[in-house]
Order: C-alpha cells, then sequence, then structure tokens
C-alpha cells in the first residue's frame, strides 16, 4: 500500500493541525506509513513517542477521530462520567492550557429539561469565583454536542479517598468541612442551594491541602434571573439528591429546600470523613430515606473515641433533623472548626490518595441511584411522615394518657367494689 493510499481515512483526521503539527505529520507520511500500514502498530508508535495519548489513539482506530476536536479544545483523557455526561482533560489547541471539559450525553441532548439543567449548571459556575468550587470557563454547542469547560485540577475525589484510605486525620476532616462550609457560604451568596453535596462532588488536590465543590447541575436557584427557568424543572413533591446524604425536607420536596439543607449534606459528608462510613450506609435505599427523617445516627464518638466533644457537637448539629435547629449560615460552620484546622503552611500530602489527576466519579458511588430515580409512590409513602420526631412523641405521649386513664378507672372501680 502506497503512503498516500495510507493516509486515507485515519490519516486525513490526523492532517488535522489540532492533533498533530504539520511537521509531525510530515514525518509519519514520509518515515512511518512507508514502512508500515498497519494503524495498530503505528497508533502504539505515536503514544510512544507521546505525539497522541493512548485515548486519542483509541478514538481514532474506533474511527471516532472526529470526536476529538470540540471547538478550541482537544480531547486528551476520559476523566470520570455521571449521570449528565462524561468528563475529558482537554488541551486548549489555540492557547495550549488544560482544562476539564464535560459534554452532555446525546440522548439527554433531546431531552429539553436535561438540556437546561445542563445549561443552568454552566450559568452557575460561570458567576462563582472560589477557591473552594470549581468554576466554569467556557461552554458551547458542536455538531450536536452540548459541553462545558471548567478548570482543570490535578486530584482525586473525596469518594475514592475515603473509599481506599478510611476515616480520615481529624485535623484534615475538620479542615476540609471548614473549607466546603466556605465554598458553600460564597455559591449561597449567589443564591444557589446545591442539593448534592456528597463526596463524590468533592474534589481534593494532590497535596491534599485543598478541596473544591463541584457540580451544580443539581443546584437550585434563588436569583431572580435564574428562578423561572428552574421552577419548571422540579416539580412539587420531586426528590433530588442521594440517598447517603440528602436531607429530611429535601426528600419531601426539593423545592423547599434552603442552604440549611446543604448543610446537613456537609453533616453527613463530615460524618463519613470522621468514621469512614456515611450515616446509614448499611440500610436499603428506602430505610436510609426514612432513617434520615426519623432516626439519629450512631455518634461519631462512639465509632471514634478520639473525636473531640466540641466536633460531634458540629456534626450533630449539621445534622438536626429540623433546619431551624441546624446552623442557620456556612460561616458559622467554619468559624466553630477554625481551632481544628491545620496551621498555615503545613501541607497534607499524605492525605491525598496517589491516584492519577483529574475528576473521576467513583464507581461505588456512582452505582446509587439518586433520589430523583425513587419511585413517586416511594415518595409519597415517605411523605406522609413528614414530622416523624414529633409524630413518634405525640404516639407515646398518646399511650401514656390511655395508660394513665386505665389505671384511674382500676383504681376508681376498686373503691367501688371495696365500698359494696
Amino acid at each position: 500500500m502506497s503512503s498516500a493510499t495510507a493516509i486515507n481515512g485515519l490519516g486525513e483526521v490526523l492532517q488535522d493541525t489540532r492533533l498533530l503539527s504539520r511537521a509531525r505529520f510530515e514525518q509519519l507520511v514520509e518515515q512511518l506509513l512507508p514502512s508500515c500500514d498497519d494503524w495498530t502498530i503505528i497508533g502504539r508508535e505515536l503514544v510512544y513517542r507521546e505525539w497522541l495519548t493512548p485515548f486519542q489513539a483509541k478514538r481514532l482506530l474506533q474511527g471516532r477521530g472526529n470526536e476529538l476536536i470540540l471547538g478550541s479544545y482537544v480531547l486528551q483523557e476520559s476523566l470520570g462520567e455521571g449521570g449528565m455526561g462524561q468528563v475529558y482533560r482537554a488541551r486548549n489547541w489555540k492557547m495550549g492550557t488544560v482544562a476539564a471539559i464535560k459534554v452532555i450525553r446525546r440522548n439527554r441532548a433531546q431531552d429539553p429539561a436535561a438540556v437546561e439543567r445542563f445549561l443552568r449548571e454552566v450559568r452557575a459556575m460561570g458567576a462563582i469565583r472560589h477557591p473552594n468550587v470549581v468554576h466554569a470557563l467556557d461552554a458551547d454547542l458542536e455538531n450536536g454536542r452540548l459541553y462545558c469547560v471548567m478548570e482543570y485540577v490535578p486530584c482525586t475525589d473525596l469518594a475514592n479517598l475515603l473509599h481506599e484510605r478510611g476515616a480520615l486525620p481529624i485535623d484534615v476532616a475538620c479542615r476540609y468541612a471548614a473549607q466546603l462550609a466556605e465554598g458553600l457560604r460564597h455559591i449561597s451568596s449567589h443564591g444557589l442551594v446545591h442539593r448534592d453535596v456528597k463526596p463524590a462532588n468533592v474534589l481534593v488536590t494532590e497535596d491534599g491541602s485543598i478541596v473544591k465543590l463541584l457540580d451544580l447541575g443539581l443546584a437550585r436557584f434563588d436569583h431572580p434571573d435564574w428562578e423561572a427557568a428552574a421552577s419548571d424543572l422540579t416539580q412539587v413533591g420531586m426528590m433530588i439528591g442521594t440517598p447517603d446524604y440528602v436531607s429530611p425536607e429535601q426528600i419531601r420536596d426539593s423545592r423547599h429546600a434552603d442552604i440549611r439543607s446543604d448543610l446537613y449534606s456537609l453533616g453527613c459528608t463530615f460524618y463519613h470523613m470522621l468514621t469512614g462510613q456515611a450515616p446509614f450506609s448499611n440500610s436499603a435505599i428506602i430505610d436510609k430515606l426514612y432513617q434520615h427523617q426519623a432516626t439519629e445516627p450512631t455518634p461519631v464518638e462512639h465509632l471514634r473515641s478520639d473525636v473531640p466533644p466540641t466536633v460531634a457537637a458540629v456534626v450533630r448539629q449539621l445534622m438536626a433533623k429540623k433546619p431551624r435547629d441546624r446552623y442557620q449560615d456556612p460561616s458559622e460552620v467554619a468559624a466553630t472548626l477554625r481551632p481544628y484546622l491545620t496551621p498555615l503552611g503545613e501541607t497534607l500530602t499524605d492525605a491525598a490518595a496517589p491516584t492519577n489527576p483529574g475528576l473521576p466519579l467513583s464507581q461505588h458511588e456512582r452505582d446509587l441511584p439518586r433520589t430523583d430515580e425513587i419511585p413517586t409512590d416511594l415518595i409519597a409513602i415517605l411523605k406522609e411522615d413528614e414530622e416523624p420526631v414529633a409524630r413518634t412523641w405525640l404516639g407515646l405521649a398518646n399511650r401514656f394518657h390511655w395508660l394513665i386513664a386505665a389505671m384511674i378507672a382500676g383504681v376508681a372501680m376498686g373503691i367501688v367494689i371495696g365500698r359494696g
């Protein structure tokens, strides 16, 4: 096969200077193709020379090379995926900078509600500029593919870190909780409620010193400019979130969740960091949803004796069943935990898991259905008991009342019989 013939197909894709420079393409045509026309072998050679990444070579051999270009970006590596789409590391071929790109799934792109939610996430992230929140750089639609460009953070996610390392050192857990509280304070100041705070949505930098909150795709917008668009997406009675970390009021109706709901989820995440397990991790999904509303989790100090009482108190107040009994503002949480933070200047390298950098979503967390996937009849059952704690005490009071009445009746009858 001549080199001119071999250029057809994959070679045509590689002619795009955004993938290969002109000099490298000419070297491919003049030196490699005349000696070998097997693209599998050539692909390995290009990876060995670091002209292509393994991900790019695989896509080319699959005949999907054209998917590697998205506007000003060239996809380099798959970092993970979630319900809305996939995340890639990408290089800006104009600037030479690296970014993370979230591409919405094609089947979801046909769903107007999913597209609107994606666009809301982009607008929300574009308004956020905080060291503890991942921010958006760009967004576009190309060849039917919606995508959002985000800052690239070499990291692992907190879910993977906890899965591999278990419970974190107390000062590390407090530091992360305080930073997440600061991130929540910032998004709250922009009229946002995250509604899906959990370890899988928290990035931990390579040195373990900083955490960043990501994925505002389920956020509720209190900002006047966005409220109308958001109201059509969340129906009355609809639940949104993840069963291990969702607040009681969010289970009943996500439309009424405010920043205090995020603080409850932060409390569940903090609990997980301190104990190595979610509050109700050994229960079935329906049981978890009930327990979040009616049952207190095992106290952290019972699972870990070295947790200071003040830290245990923070977790309890964050996870109070009623919003009015929790902290009312994230800044209160950060201020309370500040004495436990690692002194400025120290790094926490040993806290970061030695995984490949990127934005991975942990498999064990990804397999858990979110509460928006729970059947509506299940939601109706849960909503029948909106004040489970109060009803429990009321039930006990009623039983005690009847017991007293029965005792009084028994005494009275005894007196009557005695007189008779």
